[in-house]
């Protein structure tokens, strides 16, 4: 007889699947189990380290004895003629079978009963009514209030839906001029665009007493407007017009709905009723066309809309030089492309910050021009301002939010400077839920809360923030990785490169996202694997600092140290940009390995002739770049140069 036909014959095959199953099961169990009483890591190893060990143990134990009807007995004393083996195989078989039965229900239970991974939906964003359900908001005193519906677009032609969502935006900012009227947010009031939500179920989940809505017929040179205000709380039509004139006159059309809707809601609501409200800075109605098409292509976000967006507020502005909101559109989109990775903060901010000064040149006291100027100030001047002067910035920033109330990237990066830049993630998170309550619907606070309970590592908290983002915008690629982020905290980087994956699929064209897999991939050194990444970087974007960070990573991973210096100082030579830490990573490995071959002068030389303000550590660093490169002169100076003579540099 063969080994394994004994094998078979004393069930030690048999007895090996049995422990390996019930293991499988065990190990699941204990996962559930542990990860709801916070159990540290250690305690599920050494279950892990226990089950190995019974394994061959339990082989050598089914070897060495035999299952027989006066007990356990050593094989070796057992007559074979009087085995009862193929007895006890039938019942192992048995064993296996109820076992199998229990890993399969088990399965079942996790798969759709237990999970708690976030589902992506097929296509399109939550109905309101569904979103109201999740959606928890102080409550408010609906009082004087209004959420202003996008128009309805009725030409019976698509491309003219820009100008019936532009008439609404035009609204939405005149109202919001009234200091003692709550108008609803943009991001809220569109998210029931071509929604069949009623009235009442609109007011509830935005907080409002009163909503506009209206229809817009355009036909050549002429334009239709009906628009109505209702009574949330019993449907009452309070007051409605329709408005017919030729496309010249579409500036008085926006100046005559919003006073009508002033009148309607009554001195008794609105003692600031006769205000005077302003709507956009131009009379040209075809800059007013290219102005409307650039905003909707920006509300899109995305690497190939943002570039069509500046072309048509380029056009904006070519009709109209003094446009002033084409000129803060504009300015937004540069800051949105560097958010994206399309360009680096030089050429972001040499664009945009000439456009805003001239923006508060025609009018001083424009609060978004200013909010926008410190928000790209702050980040580009955060390493070389006092705190004095940080602070400063960021409580005329936090003072100007009332004056934008529905501008959530302002506030996002208020929020983001307090818990970040101060170390204040609670004051953050007040300056978030501030904004929800006028914009209850904005997917980017949601995003933003998470990013803050993240750092505070409120890690439930995070992820129920974000999913929220994600059912306001299903297939928003920085969401799904955020949730690969939050699940790497958890200690679980096999779901997060899970995550991190869909993000990729969710924006192909996005090289950063694609560089993140390749990061990760050579970190847990699955070279293959990060080889493969890495080359759709390359393919997509060879020039960016993240991809030729991804350079240097790989030639770690692969122990090409030459190479790696030869990348870094072709890096530096070329004045990479700190996209990413791509600056970061070239400068540390380029002084790390010049160290280690004992060549720290010539590094510091070499870093000295390439940025001179080295050798004068007596000014203040001139930006991110400079305060890095004084660091690494100060870590190579210990390499060659007097202590001393160090201490005193650092």
């Amino acid at each position: 007889m063969s080994f394994f036909e004994e094998l078979k014959r004393r069930n030690v095959i048999r007895v090996g699947i049995a422990y390996a199953v019930a293991a499988w099961l065990i190990m699941q169990f204990a996962d559930v189990v542990l990860n709801n009483i916070a159990a540290p890591g250690w305690v599920f190893q050494v279950i892990m380290l226990l089950l190995a060990i019974g394994f061959p143990l339990i082989l050598i134990f089914a070897w060495a004895f035999e299952m027989t009807p006066e007990g356990i007995k050593k094989e070796k004393d057992v007559d074979r003629s009087q085995s009862i083996t193929p007895m006890t195989g039938r019942k192992l078989d048995r064993v296996i079978i109820g076992i199998m039965a229990v890993v399969i229900a088990f399965l079942a239970l996790d798969r759709f009963v237990m999970t708690d991974e976030v589902s992506i939906p097929a296509a399109g964003v939550e109905p309101p009514s569904a979103i109201a359900e999740k959606e928890t908001l102080p409550a408010t005193d609906t009082g004087p209030s209004v959420a202003v519906l996008p128009f309805v677009n009725m030409s019976g032609d698509a491309n003219n839906e820009y100008f019936s969502d532009g008439l609404t935006e035009t609204l939405l900012h005149m109202l919001a001029q009234l200091p003692e009227l709550r108008v609803a947010a943009r991001t809220s009031s569109f998210a029931f665009k071509g929604k069949d939500t009623g009235i009442a179920e609109i007011s509830k989940i935005l907080g409002v007493a009163h909503v506009l809505e209206g229809s817009v017929q355009k036909a050549g040179n002429q334009v239709r407007v009906t628009a109505q205000l209702i009574r949330a709380d019993d449907g009452f039509h309070v007051w409605s017009q329709n408005y017919d004139r030729t496309l010249d006159d579409i500036f008085a059309i926006q100046d005559e709905i919003a006073n009508d809707v002033a009148s309607a809601l009554g001195s008794s609501l609105l003692s600031a009723k006769d205000q005077p409200m302003h709507g956009v800075s131009t009379t040209n109605a075809r800059a007013y066309e290219d102005y409307l098409k650039g905003m909707e292509q920006q509300s899109i976000y995305s690497y190939t809309s943002l570039a069509v967006a500046e072309g048509h507020f380029k056009d904006a502005l070519a009709s109209d030089p003094g446009f002033a909101e084409a000129k803060m559109a504009l300015a937004r989109n540069y800051a949105l492309k560097l958010e994206t990775g399309l360009i680096e903060y030089e050429e972001a901010s040499a664009a945009a910050l000439p456009l805003l000064q001239q923006v508060k040149e025609q009018n001083p006291e424009e609060p978004l021009a200013r909010a926008l100027e410190l928000a790209i100030l702050s980040d580009y001047l955060y390493t070389t301002m006092s705190a004095d002067e940080r602070h400063q910035a960021l409580a005329e920033m936090r003072a100007l939010l009332p004056y934008i109330p529905g501008d959530t990237w302002v506030r996002s990066e208020v929020a983001g400077n307090l818990a970040y830049g101060e170390d204040k993630p609670e004051e953050a998170l007040e300056v978030i839920q501030a904004g929800l309550l006028a914009d209850p619907l904005s997917a980017e606070l949601h995003s933003e809360a998470a990013r803050i309970y993240r750092k505070l590592k409120q890690f439930d908290e995070a992820m129920t923030a974000v999913q929220r983002a994600m059912e306001l915008e299903p297939e928003n690629p920085n969401f799904l990785t955020y949730i690969g982020r939050i699940r790497q905290d958890l200690g679980n980087l096999n779901e997060a490169l899970i995550w991190y994956k869909r993000a990729t699929e969710a924006d192909p064209r996005d090289h950063e996202l694609v560089s993140t897999l390749a990061y990760w991939f050579f970190e847990l050194e699955l070279t293959e694997e990060g080889d493969r990444w890495a080359s759709r970087c390359y393919a997509m974007a060879p020039q960016t600092a993240v991809c030729k960070r991804i350079q240097l990573q790989q030639a770690r991973v692969h122990g090409e140290s030459e190479l790696r210096l030869q990348l870094a100082r072709r890096m530096l030579e070329e004045d990479i940009s700190t996209r990413r830490f791509g600056f970061a990573a070239a400068l540390f490995t380029f002084s790390n390995l010049m160290q280690d071959q004992g060549r720290a002068r010539e590094a510091y030389d070499f870093l000295a002739e390439k940025y001179p303000t080295l050798l004068t550590p007596e000014t203040p660093p001139q930006g991110l770049k400079d305060a890095l490169v004084r660091r690494a002169g100060i870590e190579l100076m210990l390499g060659f140069a007097p202590r001393e003579q160090a201490i005193e540099a650092m």
